[in-house]
């Protein structure tokens, strides 16, 4: 094996690790995605209070990460998930609600 071989071994080898590390990354975060919503609802069927409500969602979302993961998959991250994810279910449930008012004001009349 020539110089050459080898060096282009190793570099095909650690692309490949690579490669498997982030798909492996954005396996793990669109897993996590999911379960938020599902962790929020929780929450919220416990009664817990705001902050307290968003810092058990990330506790229990810390918790599906891998090992290996958690170094690029940080708390940080996982709260603007949370956040964002919040966010689209407030204005859900707000647009929900402005369509039963609209629903009822329409049958009032």
């Amino acid at each position: 094996m020539t110089t050459l071989e080898i060096i282009l071994t190793v570099v095909f080898a650690v692309l490949t690790i690579v490669g498997i590390l982030v798909s492996y990354y954005f396996y793990i975060k669109g897993k996590i995605a999911k379960a938020i919503a599902g962790e929020i609802d929780n929450a919220e069927a416990e009664d817990i209070e705001g902050p307290k409500k968003k810092a058990e969602v990330i506790a229990q979302l810390q918790n599906l990460i891998p090992a290996v993961l958690k170094p690029f998959i940080t708390y940080a991250m996982l709260d603007k998930l949370v956040q964002t994810v919040f966010d689209g279910i407030e204005r859900y449930a707000k647009k929900q609600v402005a369509k039963k008012a609209a629903r009822k004001d329409d049958e009032g009349n």
